[in-house]
């Protein structure tokens, strides 16, 4: 049949040619923006690769930042460390130092002085160094996360904190001895092995009734001087007739408060927790403080140096808490003991604080020393280097790990790169020889319309 319409032949090569178009048209897009996937519905199925790939890549590009940091801290805490156990090993040179009969006063006192300098730091050093505001120490070790990308890949760290608190004591003021009347924080000077000390030391100074001095809250004092005959009523009631205190507690040595109760001299009050007038003291009594900074501690060993004003006779019958004096707050001494120079003694651990007091107060100019003191230092010492090597051990170790994590994390991020690159980056030498194809059948369709249309064109010559 023939007519004017379009040809059979027209449509299919207008339908070639549209789709050769479209290809040239994608290829263009891909090319010009580098993606595989350059229009809403084209390769679908990469856009959701694809974005796996990114969340996965992002992820541990950011977890290798993070451990990065982690790495910072733990180096920094293995700095903190080093300086730390290098303090410690001065100290121990100092205590080995001060253990030396050789030595002037002026010696211990430089030794003492350096070795309280060096605690001081030591404490500063473990109490504020830190990392980013953040301490260096952690209270549990391993207790901290770092995320190395998701998909369960976290990691602890943390290095623990460290007691080292047996080197110190409360702040105490030396009484006698090398730096007498200086405040040290240490537990044990490097001269305690050798120095000589007035341990508890009853101050030269009494406070008598009227004299406008305080007895205060706390504090340890015995009874220096009484009138002789009669007897004096320390109780808390107003028209006690020698009362020491209105309202306020006072204990006596057996740590039962004072009441109604004959005191005589060379007796030991505890203050309770009000201070005392000394208004309120009896005009026929004088207190004397009692040196519980530099007293006997419980636990540790002492030798007597020379007995002072002491006869040498002590009776430790009654030394105990039921008794009510020391008794058997001492290891070393007997019952009815003549005391004698170079006789060493050891204070009971579980003594308490009252028979402590009373055991400080008896003193009577008696001078000590302490025995093993350098050998207690040293083992403080080594104790706490110990702590020290444990978490210098730990904190590498964790080093160490979280650097073989960061380098397989760093394979594993190229890895990711590469699979996103893949799925998500148009291959310029596929999609260039793509769309040469497609400009080819652009042209050739072109042309075959221009052949279809031309059909219609012989149906003139019958007209003419």
């Amino acid at each position: 049949m023939a007519n004017i319409g379009a040809t059979t032949a027209f449509y299919k090569v207008e339908t070639s040619l549209t789709r050769a178009n479209n290809e040239v048209s994608k290829s263009m897009e891909r090319l010009a923006t580098g993606k595989a996937n350059a229009n809403a519905g084209d390769r679908s199925s990469y856009v959701a690769m694809a974005d796996t790939f990114r969340l996965d890549f992002v992820g541990t590009k950011a977890g290798i930042k993070g451990a990065s940091v982690a790495m910072g801290y733990l180096e920094t805490g293995m700095r903190v460390l080093d300086s730390a156990s290098g303090l410690l090993s001065r100290l121990q040179e100092l205590a080995v130092l001060g253990a030396n009969d050789t030595n002037t006063d002026a010696d211990h006192e430089a030794i003492n002085l350096e070795a309280e300098a060096i605690a001081d730091e030591f404490n500063r050093l473990m109490t504020t160094a830190s990392y980013k505001g953040k301490s260096a120490f952690v209270d549990v070790a391993s207790s901290q996360y770092v995320s190395m990308g998701g998909r369960d890949q976290e990691m602890t760290f943390g290095i623990g904190t460290i007691d080292y608190s047996s080197l110190y004591s409360d702040a105490r003021k030396i009484a006698g001895g090398p730096n007498d009347g200086k405040l040290f924080n240490l537990s044990t000077l490097p001269s305690d092995a050798v120095a000589v000390k007035n341990y508890g030391r009853v101050v030269d100074t009494g406070m008598a009734s009227g004299d406008g001095d305080t007895m205060k809250a706390g504090n340890t004092y015995i009874i220096t001087t009484k009138a002789a005959g009669g007897e004096d009523d320390y109780g808390d009631s107003a028209d006690s007739a020698g009362k020491i205190l209105a309202g306020a507690s006072v204990y006596q040595k057996d740590n039962t408060t004072v009441t109604t109760e004959t005191m005589a001299a060379y007796d030991v009050v505890v203050v309770g927790d009000t201070d005392i007038g000394t208004a309120s003291i009896h005009a026929d009594i004088r207190f004397s403080e009692v040196n519980t900074d530099n007293g006997f501690k419980a636990g540790l060993k002492y030798e007597i140096v020379s007995l002072g004003n002491s006869d040498g006779v002590v009776d430790v019958s009654a030394f105990d808490e039921d008794a009510g004096a020391i008794g058997r707050a001492v290891t070393g001494i007997a019952d009815a003991a003549q005391l004698v120079e170079g006789q060493q003694f050891t204070v009971d651990e579980d003594v308490s604080v009252a028979n402590l007091a009373f055991l400080n107060a008896l003193t009577e100019g008696m001078t000590f020393r302490r025995v093993g003191a350098t050998d207690e230092m040293t083992s403080k010492i080594e104790d706490i280097q110990a702590l020290i090597n444990t978490a210098r051990v730990q904190a590498g170790s964790q080093y160490a790990a979280m650097e073989s994590a960061v380098n397989y994390t760093t394979d594993l991020t190229a890895q990711y790169e590469l699979g996103y690159n893949t799925v998500n980056d148009v291959n310029f030498s596929m999609e260039t020889a793509h769309l040469a194809k497609n400009q080819i059948l652009q042209q050739a369709a072109t042309a075959m319309l221009a052949q279809a249309n031309s059909g219609q064109q012989g149906l003139l010559q019958l007209i003419s």
